[in-house]
C-alpha cells in the first residue's frame, strides 16, 4: 500500500537529471563539435519518466529506486510526486550522488543519450524487496537497465515468483554481460537496432522481424518481446502471438522520452483491462502524439507527457 493508496504499477529504475545540448551532427571519434542551447532539462532517468508518464495517465504507480541527498535527488521527488507519483521508496544514501547524463540532439530531432553512473548501484536486494512487498498488490513491475542490470531483473524476478506481477523490462543499454534465463519476464522491450546486437545481426540483416524477436525469445526463455522499430511502428511477441502495430503519422518535434512513454502506456492500458494487442496499439499512438511535444516532465502548456484527456483527445482527431 502506497502513501496515496493501493499501487497498480511499481516503476524500478534510475532517477537522474538530463543536461540536454543541440548539435548539427553527431560528432566523429576524437573530434570537438559546438553545441547550442545547453541546459538542465525537466527529465528524468527512465524509472523518473516512466513513473511520471504514469501518473498524468492517473495510473497508481509507485517508484523503487535510490538517489542522493543533492538537488537533482530532490527534483526527482518533486516531479514524480507533482504528478501523483508515490515516492515512499525512493531511497536516499549519503553515499552516492544522483546520477546525470548528456542528452545530444541532432537537426533531425533524432537524440543520442550518454548515461552517467545510476545512484541505483547503491540499491540493496533487501531494499528492493522491501518495497515490492510494501506495494504487492501491483498488477505490472516496469523495470529497465537504466540501473545495473542484474539488480532490475532481481526486481522482475521477485515481482513475478512471489506476487505473480506482469513483468515489463526495457533491456537498454544492453548489458556487456550475458543476460541468462529470463523466463520470469512477460515482456522484454527493446528497439530494433538493439534486437539485432542481441542476436548478433548485422543492420541490414534480411531477417524478419518476426525472426528476430522468436530468436530473442527462444534464446533468453521471455514469455513475450516487444521490439520498437522508431517510426516503423512496433512488433510483438507474446507467447506464440505475433503482431505488427503500424506507425501513426506525425511531425516529430521532439523524441526525447517516447520509448519510455510507451512502455507507460502498454501498462496503463492493461491496468485498464485492455488485451496486450489493444495496449500497444494505444501505446503506439500514445508515443506518436508524445513527440509532437518537446521536452518530457516538463509541466508547461502543449509539452512533456500530456494528462489523459489530452491523449483522449487526439486518439479522437484520429479516429480511434
Amino acid at each position: 500500500m502506497g502513501k496515496f493508496g493501493p499501487i497498480d504499477v511499481i516503476v524500478l529504475n534510475s532517477h537522474g537529471v538530463g543536461q540536454v545540448c543541440h548539435i548539427k551532427r553527431f560528432p566523429r571519434r576524437g573530434e570537438t563539435l559546438e553545441a547550442t542551447n545547453w541546459h538542465v532539462e525537466e527529465d528524468g532517468g527512465k524509472g523518473a519518466t516512466v513513473s511520471v508518464a504514469l501518473g498524468r495517465l492517473g495510473v497508481s504507480t509507485g517508484y523503487i529506486g535510490k538517489v542522493g541527498y543533492d538537488p537533482w535527488g530532490d527534483m526527482g521527488d518533486q516531479w514524480m510526486s507533482e504528478s501523483g507519483v508515490d515516492t515512499t521508496y525512493m531511497y536516499r544514501d549519503h553515499s552516492v550522488s544522483t546520477g546525470t547524463g548528456l542528452i545530444m540532439i541532432e537537426e533531425d530531432s533524432t537524440n543520442t543519450i550518454v548515461d552517467g553512473d545510476s545512484a541505483c548501484q547503491a540499491l540493496t536486494w533487501e531494499e528492493t524487496h522491501d518495497a515490492i512487498t510494501a506495494m504487492k498488490e501491483a498488477k505490472v513491475l516496469i523495470t529497465g537497465f537504466g540501473m545495473p542490470f542484474r539488480k532490475a531483473l532481481d526486481g522482475a524476478k521477485i515481482a513475478k515468483e512471489e506476487f505473480g506481477m506482469m513483468t515489463l523490462c526495457n533491456v537498454s543499454p544492453l548489458p556487456s554481460e550475458e543476460m541468462g534465463d529470463l523466463s520470469y519476464l512477460d515482456f522484454m522491450v527493446l528497439n530494433d537496432v538493439e534486437a539485432k546486437t542481441l542476436c548478433g545481426l548485422p543492420e541490414d540483416t534480411k531477417e524478419t522481424s518476426l525472426q528476430i524477436v522468436k530468436q530473442i525469445q527462444e534464446k533468453y526463455h521471455c514469455r513475450g518481446v516487444i521490439m520498437t522499430c522508431s517510426s516503423e511502428g512496433s512488433v510483438i511477441l507474446n507467447g506464440e502471438d505475433y503482431w505488427e502495430v503500424a506507425p501513426t503519422p506525425v511531425k516529430a518535434v521532439d523524441t526525447i522520452g517516447a520509448g519510455d512513454g510507451y512502455l507507460a502506456a502498454v501498462a496503463a492500458n492493461i491496468i485498464w483491462g485492455k488485451t496486450p494487442r489493444e495496449a500497444t496499439e494505444w501505446a503506439s499512438r500514445y508515443a506518436a502524439f508524445k513527440v509532437t511535444r518537446p521536452g518530457s516532465m516538463t509541466k508547461k502548456p502543449g509539452c512533456g507527457y500530456p494528462e489523459l484527456k489530452e491523449v483522449e483527445e487526439f486518439m479522437q482527431s484520429l479516429g480511434a
